[in-house]
């Protein structure tokens, strides 16, 4: 009983004691990464930028910004709302959302910093990894660090060879089946989905070994199929991608099936296609193989999907680069003779081969400045972010001027607007809102302003794969087309998907 009593007795106070050294280690470790945050600001000279705050004085726990932010996407008018914010507030500033502080810039400077000087920093997979995992577990774009690396390097063996990984007659191919859909004497269609349609049936030529056939008329029921699941999962990605930790609350069993269904499709097509290597290389077949062997070839099977999918989902790329393009031509009817009389009198009709392709100069001017993908004035990804691993800091952005360092503590989420930055900068000389392809003859792509390929390590690895292809669609639709009408009945409606399309289409007339 005595014994018993003791315990009783000091149980209630080793309760208390055991709070009291939590909360005096709590304290000592928020002591000290205080410290360490000042300690970082003074070495570097940070100031603090501006912040949404004004806006927001009683949001506390971002609840506001983000029905705000919401509320921008379902009406299509996000990139005017960041674009009116910076304007306001300047190229970087602060806000609270859901808890999360993020950082919002359009500045060129702090972009390079983030991409190249301090990518160590900063971390896609914590904002990627939950969108993308159940439709490419080990692909790029769920991966950081070693793994990252892993993948990325054999997606950029896969497209090392371009004149193994392009084939221009399969590329012509493609362009035929298109030209089928395009009305006679310039009735009006809608180009956007057509050169969906083109893109996805030479990206799956090359990621799948087969065309699914979008531009057939005789399309069979499984690739059919393929489509619906694929276009559902880039759409719930996309979607997921705005609601942030809301996406919870609603369910995912289309979605996961949609995703199981698009893996299984590719899945049969990658087996083929190490099969076809294999023979090509005299490897033995699979029978009496060994248990690492068979293990061997399943990571094979897995990862050659991975890496098909993941083209496959950025594949509209291409598609909203050519759509971009056309938006901007219909309306310039200078730029169209121009071009036109450009790749005439440089390859006259015949399809471009390979040598030719490097000579159409102007062709390259015109899709950097106006196409939706590699491109300036419509980008394929006009918005994109990264997490911060460590405390760190951006070059610009802090103090009255904009002009200090700025803080950025670990968690943080750094928002870089492309369409921002291609669209207000001062990068691109006079009206950089305006068409006008000729200012490329001054200017470099390797310019810290432009990034429509993304910067440092994670750069494209299929950009000169596209730039190479949509040169070629590009030359055969004007050796073939001489006009382009515009029957768009307003301004580029923004609807952001997993690139960026017209929410309206893109009508035009070609004759």
């Amino acid at each position: 009983m005595p014994v018993q009593s003791a315990l009783e007795t000091s149980g209630p106070g080793c309760l208390f004691i055991a709070f009291a050294v939590a909360a005096v280690i709590y304290l000592a470790r928020s002591c000290h990464r205080i410290q360490q945050l000042r300690d970082l600001e003074q070495l570097h000279g940070c100031k603090k930028p501006p912040n949404e705050s004004d806006r927001f004085r009683y949001d506390f726990f971002g609840i506001a910004k983000a029905i705000e932010l919401a509320f921008s996407f379902r009406t299509r008018t996000s990139l005017r709302y960041t674009n009116v914010l910076f304007q306001k507030y300047g190229e970087t500033y602060t806000s609270n959302v859901l808890g999360y502080r993020l950082l919002f810039t359009c500045s060129a400077e702090n972009t390079k910093h983030l991409l190249s000087t301090a990518f160590v920093d900063f971390d896609s997979s914590p904002l990627r990894k939950p969108l993308f995992k159940p439709i490419t577990p080990q692909g790029i774009f769920t991966l950081d660090g070693a793994d990252w690396k892993t993948s990325r390097e054999q997606l950029r063996s896969r497209l090392s060879n371009l004149r193994k990984a392009i084939d221009l007659t399969l590329c012509e191919q493609h362009f035929q089946a298109f030209c089928q859909h395009v009305p006679s004497n310039g009735q009006v269609f809608d180009i956007q989905s057509r050169f969906f349609a083109l893109s996805l049936d030479i990206q799956t030529s090359f990621s799948l070994g087969e065309s699914v056939d979008a531009l057939s008329l005789t399309q069979s029921l499984e690739k059919e199929q393929f489509l619906k699941h694929l276009l559902l999962v880039k759409e719930r990605i996309v979607q997921d991608g705005f609601r942030g930790p809301l996406r919870h609350l609603s369910s995912k069993r289309k979605f996961l099936q949609s995703c199981k269904r698009a893996r299984e499709y590719v899945v049969v097509r990658a087996i083929r296609e190490i099969e076809r290597r294999n023979n090509m290389e005299g490897k033995p077949g699979k029978k009496g193989a060994s248990k690492s062997d068979s293990s061997s070839v399943t990571d094979e099977i897995s990862q050659l999907t991975d890496q098909s999918l993941s083209i496959l989902l950025a594949n509209d790329s291409m598609s909203t680069t050519l759509s971009g393009l056309f938006f901007c031509l219909s309306q310039d009817a200078r730029v169209v003779r121009k071009l036109r009389a450009s790749i005439l009198d440089t390859i006259g009709l015949t399809p471009p081969t390979w040598e030719q392709l490097g000579r159409l100069h102007y062709i390259r001017w015109v899709l950097q400045e106006g196409t939706r993908s590699p491109l300036r004035l419509y980008p394929p990804v006009v918005l994109n972010a990264r997490v911060a691993n460590k405390n760190s800091t951006l070059p610009n952005g802090g103090g009255s001027d904009g002009n200090s360092p700025v803080l950025v503590m670990k968690g943080d989420i750094v928002v870089f607007s492309t369409w921002a930055r291609h669209r207000l900068g001062e990068d691109f000389g006079d009206k950089p809102e305006t068409f006008y392809p000729e200012r490329w003859e001054h200017l470099s792509g390797d310019m810290a302003g432009f990034i429509p390929f993304n910067k440092g390590p994670r750069i494209c690895p299929g950009q000169q794969y596209a730039m190479i292809v949509l040169t070629y669609v590009v030359a055969r639709m004007f050796q073939t087309f001489s006009t382009v009408f515009n029957y768009n009945p307003g301004p580029w409606k923004e609807r952001i998907s997993m690139t960026f399309e017209n929410e309206n289409g893109v009508l035009v007339g070609l004759s």
